[in-house]
């Protein structure tokens, strides 16, 4: 049974490799970095403003939160010209003083449902549709990077592209009838635990066409198996409080367990 503690490690770990590997001329032009605080982490990309990019993880854990480590989390940002940013947080799982996040003008902006999948035999998912997929090589890696750009907008050449090939990544694409159609990335870390990420569309969040994520996940579900995973991290960013939509129930037919609800606080729009 693994603890919360490292779920959450995997993806600060992940995140940790992001940063590490970025370009050093795309990493001064945008000026991003990571501190640590308490066995968390802060995520700051001032050079552009977006909140999924600039993020604390694993406050909570190693000792309660409180209000000076905040004020820390707020300095780290503030000096940085980011005033824009949210904290990763789960009561249920994470130690905290009592009412500090509403005390310090903190508000609940939306939550990501955290599930996991303890690697076991799986077979392949039946398909009406011509559903491929297909592990990004040098040869694939500037479409898998175009088909990810086009799809978020973000300024991210030559970064998205730098980890693709790097140690511990594994990035797969989805086609359907040769056309990329989806996409989804895992890292697999220390202790081998592996996190998704990186995923394009979002199932309903920018899709409701879940069909080839699911033969991804399949995909990916194998894949991880075969390469002795321990623990595959990931996450659902559509939440529904009865947990009852079509995403979890794609998730629960792919093994996934719903482990906690991870809410975003954040101070700023």
């Amino acid at each position: 049974m693994f603890t919360p503690q490292q779920i959450e490690e995997i993806e600060k770990e992940a995140w940790q490799n992001m940063f590490d590997i970025a370009p050093e001329v795309f990493r001064k032009e945008f000026k991003l970095f990571y501190k640590q605080i308490a066995g968390g982490t802060c995520f700051v990309f001032p050079g552009f403003p977006v909140v999924h990019f600039n993020m604390v993880i694993g406050l909570g854990f190693t000792e309660i939160l409180s209000k000076e480590m905040l004020q820390r989390v707020e300095s780290i940002y503030h000096d940085a010209g980011q005033p824009v940013y949210m904290i990763q947080f789960t009561e249920e799982v994470q130690q905290c003083e009592p009412g500090l996040f509403e005390a310090m003008n903190y508000k609940v902006g939306g939550g990501w449902e955290r599930i996991t999948w303890n690697p076991s035999p799986v077979t392949p998912l039946p398909s009406t549709r011509n559903i491929f997929v297909e592990e990004v090589t040098s040869d694939t890696a500037g479409a898998w990077e175009k088909f990810v750009l086009d799809i978020y907008k973000y300024p991210a050449h030559g970064w998205l592209i730098n980890f693709a090939g790097k140690k511990g990544w594994h990035h797969f694409l989805a086609y359907d009838d040769d056309k990329i159609v989806a996409c989804r990335s895992i890292y697999i870390g220390k202790n081998n635990f592996a996190w998704s990420g990186v995923e394009a569309p979002v199932p309903i969040v920018m899709t409701n066409d879940i069909e080839p994520d699911r033969i991804l996940w399949n995909h990916i579900q194998r894949f991880c198996f075969e390469k002795e995973v321990q623990l595959l991290v990931a996450d659902i960013e559509m939440p529904s409080p009865k947990r009852d939509t079509l995403v979890y129930h794609s998730f629960k037919e792919l093994g996934f367990t719903v482990q906690y609800l991870r809410k975003l606080y954040r101070k700023n729009k």
